[in-house]
Formats: structure tokens, sequence, C-alpha cells
């Protein structure tokens, strides 16, 4: 970090004495690269100068840095319940106090309260976090590690259990990739990532060498996290251990060991990990030794190896089919490529259940702080500022394509280094009378041939190409094959998000599309040679929770489906729409947007559309009465509340199976349409870990039932809870809120609200009642709809194909259709209590 320099040595000690961290005069031990230096994150870190304690949620640290929890709700593993309480300041160090409490709910007799504090800022490679720490005498975990929000990627820079036998001389050097369901957890298993150090031994652990008597010493422990799979760790300023690729390289006991995995036959949930061997731990061969470290020794081990990835054997973040890290190989795991959350914690820890600490222990002030001196980070950056970066190689995705005559679509060109000064690149076709590109890389096929795009940097001249194919038209429509739709051929993309890989919008890979965020879309123009009802079906990838798919037929919404969380990104699952497109002879535009909440979405391979039935039979299922209808409780309208509980400020959060982290007062809204009156009974499927927990249901502003949620043991163990109070509901539009009503801070989790018809207002229609002797014409339609046979004034209802009311009216003879889009149409004409349903066609 600069810092000015003043012309008198006695204002230069007094700056140094008020201003300079405590880390001042330690020399960052990673090396930053060729033309680099190393910047300080003033954001993340901290030498805790200064004093903090409180009992609930709090921000803390100059400009907020930190907050006295975990970065959700869970309240920690093992037998550990985290507590606000447990997090201090004392004017020197930040605190990290255990304690003895009474709750039991996660097994034993009692329950270990302890602290715990992660960062409000993030932090992403190339850089370098490193922390002074005194760990704490007692058979826990002290802590100090990376997590992503989305819990699936995690770098241990310390994890060290300072009084617990048989490991209280060892740290635990490791990182985890996490598929969240089913629950599945990589870390590397081999020896030496329990490492030894010659001050401590199995009686003298490192507890008794932090606290040393009272006068407590620290140890340093770093990561410098080079790329999404380059880790070097440090302790003390040394380097002791390197993940790089399909190699590791570790410094034991003063030989440097050079190692791989043997094979990858550990079956865990149908996903294949590195072997055990009878001991346990992961089976390695040692490619070479050395007395100092070689990083080429460590490359040539890499090489050599059985192709097993280190950082990510099973692919659980997906493969790097974007080449992430500019290596020119894309048919590899991509490592880890997510911000991460800055962690500090003590723990029990599941597999120590055994080695709970005492009563006595827990409430000895000898044994039950964890101290941190200083957090540090740091990110290269150029050591000439003023210097350019030059561009070193172009990329061209993708190397191969083939188009119809008259279609478009994309390429997508890059210049490595990411960073390189000038970004630009000018596209050029060797045949524009086949293909034409634009300086976007927009493709368009003019005529049957081939022909090579070719990408060249602005700076040093770089090229790749790609190899187009054009083929003659088939179908007529520009995407459409055997309604198959490939996701890369869209014909434009867009998007809110900067990911910093694709600006904004997809990006298209050799499989599909990828680099999917919250907002980003696809839009696809596709010729239909026949009418009528299509299911559309996505054959899709996502490790994230709360991803969601929308798709759009010429600007209307027809289905937003939730994708469930398969803990990968290229293990494509079939997922069917929840409602079907309305689809008229001719070109349509087809949106496909990502809905979800969460920042990273999905990947996209492919859609096939199918046609269902010939779409002429008048004689259709009516539209929504007063039937059963169920409420996915993620699908709310708007929300809000007055308890900030530091995860989703006011209001619930949406995730993939309904809403979570629901404080006190917290609600949501959600907007019903109610074709025919009636009566309900209302069911939550609900669940919560909380007593004094309550939900209200309140109807267009009108309270009708406020009812308690009893403990079901877990924010995940769903049960069903039928209101005491039934609620009516006219025909209509309606909003219905749910309400969290009782006194707990954390209140419950809910999936779904199910309303189950008891009664209807109006008679319903029989057999008998069915309207005859009426008819509707033309159809298929374009303007007008006429009627013949009504004998007074007849209501008419126009309703789409998934059930919204799209037009009401009142006529005697015609109704104007003029406003209404192509598609198909359900008609409801109701005249003296007699009813009558067909389907429409409206083909302009």
């Amino acid at each position: 970090m600069k810092k000015l320099l003043f012309t008198t040595s006695l204002l230069l000690v007094s700056f140094f004495q008020i201003f300079a961290q405590d880390w001042n005069g330690i020399e960052i031990p990673a090396n930053a690269g060729n033309g680099k230096e190393w910047e300080l994150q003033e954001n993340v870190s901290d030498d805790f100068n200064y004093n903090f304690n409180s009992s609930s949620w709090s921000n803390f640290g100059e400009g907020n840095k930190w907050y006295n929890f975990y970065h959700n709700s869970w309240d920690g593993p093992g037998y550990t319940y985290w507590k606000n309480e447990n997090v201090t300041v004392d004017g020197s160090n930040l605190v990290i106090n255990v304690g003895y409490t009474s709750e039991n709910g996660k097994g034993g007799n009692y329950g270990v309260a302890s602290g715990c504090v992660t960062s409000n800022n993030k932090v992403l490679f190339p850089v370098y976090v490193e922390s002074s720490i005194s760990v704490a005498n007692i058979s826990l975990a002290s802590c100090f590690w990376l997590l992503s929000p989305d819990d699936t990627e995690e770098i241990d820079i310390i994890e060290n259990y300072g009084g617990v036998n048989g490991y209280k001389h060892l740290t635990h050097i490791s990182h985890h990739s996490f598929i969240r369901s089913p629950f599945t957890d990589y870390q590397p298993r081999d020896t030496n990532s329990w490492y030894p150090d010659s001050r401590v031994n199995t009686n003298y652990g490192w507890g008794d060498w932090c606290y040393n008597n009272g006068n407590r010493r620290y140890m340093r422990m770093g990561v410098n996290w080079i790329s999404p799979k380059h880790f070097e760790y440090f302790i003390d300023g040394e380097l002791v251990r390197v993940m790089y690729y399909n190699a590791i390289a570790t410094n034991y006991n003063g030989t440097w060991k050079y190692t791989y995995f043997n094979s990858k036959n550990w079956d865990v949930n149908g996903y294949k990990l590195p072997t055990n061997n009878a001991s346990g731990y992961t089976d390695v061969t040692t490619y070479a030794t050395s007395s100092t470290y070689n990083f080429d020794k460590l490359k040539e081990a890499s090489n050599a190896s059985n192709g097993f990835n280190v950082i990510d054997p099973a692919w659980f973040q997906g493969g790097d089919d974007s080449d992430t890290d500019g290596n020119g190989v894309t048919q590899e795991a991509r490592g880890f490529t997510k911000e991460l959350d800055i962690i500090i914690n003590m723990e029990s820890q599941t597999w120590l259940a055994s080695s709970t600490p005492s009563q006595s222990d827990l409430e000895n002030p000898a044994k039950n702080q964890m101290k941190v001196d200083w957090v540090r980070v740091y990110k290269p950056v150029s050591s000439n500022p003023g210097a350019d970066v030059a561009v070193q190689s172009v990329t061209l995705n993708p190397a191969n394509a083939s188009l119809e005559n008259g279609e478009t679509s994309n390429l997508t060109g890059r210049v490595l280094p990411s960073n390189a000064t000038d970004q630009t690149i000018t596209f050029t076709s060797n045949n524009t009378n086949v293909v034409s590109v634009n300086q976007s890389g927009l493709l368009t096929a003019n005529s049957v041939g081939t022909a090579v795009i070719t990408a060249t940097s602005t700076d040093g001249g770089f090229t790749a190409t790609s190899n187009i194919t054009v083929e003659a038209s088939g179908s007529g429509g520009p995407i459409v094959s055997n309604l198959e739709i490939e996701a890369e051929n869209f014909n434009a993309t867009g998007g809110t998000f900067n990911d910093g890989v694709v600006p904004f919008g997809a990006n298209t890979s050799s499989v599909g599309v990828n680099y999917i965020n919250a907002g980003d879309y696809m839009e696809y123009e596709v010729a239909i040679t026949e009418m009528g009802d299509y299911s559309i079906t996505y054959h899709i990838s996502s490790p994230s929770d709360n991803a969601k798919i929308a798709c759009y037929v010429n600007g209307n919404l027809v289905a937003d489906d939730n994708v469930q969380n398969n803990g990968q990104w290229d293990a494509y699952q079939a997922l069917t729409a929840s409602n079907n497109l309305s689809l008229t002879t001719g070109n349509h535009t087809i949106k496909i947007e990502a809905s979800g909440s969460n920042d990273w979405q999905w990947n996209l391979d492919k859609m096939n559309l199918e046609k269902l039935g010939s779409g002429t039979n008048p004689e259709e299922p009516t539209p929504p009465l007063a039937e059963d209808f169920v409420i996915q409780a993620e699908d709310y309208n708007e929300t809000s509340g007055s308890f900030n509980d530091g995860f989703v400020p006011f209001g619930v959060n949406a995730s993939a199976n309904g809403i979570n982290y629901v404080n006190a007062e917290d609600w949501a809204d959600y907007t019903v349409y109610i074709p025919e009156a009636g009566t309900f009974n209302v069911t939550y499927t609900i669940a919560t870990p909380s007593d004094n927990a309550q939900i209200e249901i309140v109807v267009d502003g009108v309270g009708f039932s406020r009812d308690n949620v009893q403990n079901t043991g877990g924010w995940e163990s769903y049960t069903s809870v039928l209101a005491a109070n039934k609620v009516t509901l006219s025909a209509g539009d309606h909003t219905i809120r749910v309400f969290a009503s009782g006194s707990n801070d954390w209140q419950w989790n809910l999936d779904k609200i199910t309303f189950n018809a008891v009664t209807t207002n109006s008679r319903v229609l029989s057999l008998e009642d069915e309207l005859q002797g009426v008819a509707m014409y033309p159809n298929p339609v374009k303007n007008t709809l006429n009627f013949s046979g009504l004998s007074s004034i007849a209501s008419i209802k126009v309703y789409n194909t998934i059930g919204i009311k799209v037009l009401s009216e009142n006529v005697t003879n015609s109704l104007d259709i003029s406003s209404l889009q192509n598609g198909i149409y359900i008609v409801e004409v109701i005249q003296d209590n007699r009813r009558m349903v067909k389907k429409i066609i409206i083909n302009k």
C-alpha cells in the first residue's frame, strides 16, 4: 500500500504510530507475478485496533467490513451453536469466544456456544489472503476460511485443532468442492494434507504453543489463490503446499514431495472420487522429491499424472468450456471461479463429537478464546500502472458451426490475458457470399457453402478461426430442425449482470450456452409449419439453488420453472416447461430467460419442441373454476418486513424449494386470479426449528386465519399445517399475503400454500346446463369473433392456455379480439346460467 512520505523523521514516526497496520513491515511471502506488485484491499483487511461487542446481529469494523454471524442462517456443525455475542473486538484482537450452552437439539447432553464472523465483501482470484491467529487451547477447531455464497467452493486457510488429542500437533491444509443435493463433498485426503511442524508435538500442541501460559503467540496462515486450478499455502511466511491442476507439492518434514492421485474409484452418491487406501487416506503416486520447491517439477508431475484434477476431480464446479484459465484446454475441470466470503470461527465438528470439551473447559478463559491479530488481503496490480498489458492470444467460439441458409448466429471472441490493455478484435469472412460477419461477431448465412471466420486482435495481430458450413433451408425456419433448438444458435442475447467473462448475456460453448447470470436471455427465431400446442423441454444443468428458466413467445411469458440443483454445470437433464406454447403457422420469437435470483443460474444444451395433437378439437378443458390450486411460496410478487437479519435485509428470500430467511413480521404477497367464487381450506407446507412461530393469511387486506407453527426440528423438516379458518374468495383478482406473525426473530421456511375448494358460491353447472344452439365463427379468426344463437346479452371470457383471463365482455353478437396476439385461446360463454366452452385460434 502506498503511503505519503514526510520530510521529517518526527512526522514519519508520528504517522506510523497512528496509522500503520499491525502487519507493517511483515513481507508478503507470495510472488505477485512478473511486472506486478501487491496492492492492499482495504475493504477486507483489518488490524482490529478498536472495540466491538454486541448481543445481536451487527456489522462492525471501519466501513462495516464484518458481521458477527455465518453467511446464512445455519448456526454451525456438530454440537456448535453460533451466537452473535460470542464475537468481540478488544482493542487489538478479534476474539472468538466459546462457552457452554444447555442446547442439545443437535445431539449430546449440551452444546458449544461459539462465535462466527463473515466479511461483507468478497475475494476473487488472483488474490493473497493471510491472517495472524492465536488458536484456542481446546478440543475444537479454530478456523479461517473462504466460502462461496452458494456453499459449493471452499478454501480452508487454517483448520487447527488446538487441543484435540491426535490432531493438535497438525494443521489441516485443505479445500472442498461441494454438490449440495445430494450432499457430496470432495477434499484432498492425502496424508500430506495434515501438516506437521517441529514447534509442536502430540503432547504439546498448537493450543499450548499459542496460549504460551497466557503470553499468547500467533501463527500466520495465508493462501495465494493464483487461478482456478492453482493454490499456494503459507505458514509463517513459508510456502508449505501447492495445488496445481493434476498434482500436489508438499514440504513434508523438510522434503518437497510431488504427488498425484492413483485412481478415482471411490463411489460417493454416484460420483467417482479419488480412491482411498486401507488407512482412509487417498492413494497417491510420488512422482519426485526435492530439497527446495521446484514449480517445473510440479508441472511435470501434473503432466505425468492420471489426469485427475486435484482441485475438483469430479468436476462438481463444471468443465472449463470457455477456457477460463486461458491454457487452451477446455476438456478439463473448471476449478474455483466464484467470489468467496472470508469466514472466521470456532466450531465443534461432527467427526469429533466424542472430543467435545467439558463444561469447565468451555468456561475456562485460558482455553475458550481464539484471537485474530489481523487479516490482510492483497491483489496483484501492474508495478508500472501506465504500462500496457500486451495481448498474448485470441480465442474464438465455437470453432465449428452449421447454419441453415438465412439463419443468423453468434461467435464469441476473447483476447488473453483478460486484463490486456487493448481488448478489441476484428472479424472477417473469407467468403462473404456464403457467410457475412459484423464486428459484434454476428453471422449471417447468405448461401449454401463454407466459409472461414477469422478473429484478429488489434494488439499483436493474433488470430483464431471458426469454420462455418451453410446448408439448404429445411422447414423454412432459421433455427428449428426436427423441432430441436440448439442453445448456442441464438439470434440475440443480453442481460444486466457483468460476470467478468461475458459482460452481458450468454456465452456459447461447444455444447450450448454457459456463464448464464440472473436476467440473461437468448432469443431464437423459429418457423412453425403447423399450428398447435407445443411442449418445450430444456436440456439443462445447474449446481445453483434459486435457479429458474422462463420462456416467452413473441414477448408474452408462457412458462417460468424452477431448475433443480443437480450439483454440476454439465450433467444435463430434461426439464419440461410447466405450460405449453400455442404457436400459429409462421415465424415466432422464442425468448429464454434466466429468471432465478442466484447470480449464477444454469447451462443449457438444447431445447425440444413437441407438437401435442392437431390443435383443432373445439372441445377443450374448461378454464379454471372453483377448484384446488397451489401457490408456490417462491413465486411472490412483493416482500418486505421490519427485521434486518443481515442476509435478506427486509423480507423473505426465494430458494429453489420455497422461501426462507423469514423473520418476525416478514410478509410476501401473491396475486391470483379466481375464475369462480368459492370457499377454500388452506394448507401450508412449512418447516421450522423455532418455537413461537406463527403464520397468518391475509386476503385483500383482511386477515382470515392466524395459526401456530409447531417446531418441526429443522428448517427442511416440512409438515402440513391446516389453517383454522377457511378462506372465501370471490371471482376475480386477489392479493394473498402470508405474514410471519410469531414472536421469534427466526420464524419458518415455506414450500407452498395449497387451497382446496370446499364449496362454490354460485351453482355448479351440470351437463344439462350446457348452452345449446350457440356457435362462434370464424375459426381461425383475425379481429372479430361472431356469435349466433344468443337470445340475449351473454358474458364472454377469453383465457390463454395457462388459464389467465385476457378479455371479458358482455356481448350479443360479436367480440373485438384485435388486441390479442396470435395463438390458441379458450372462450367461455355464459348466458342464463348455461355455459359453453370452445377453443379458438387467432391467426392474423
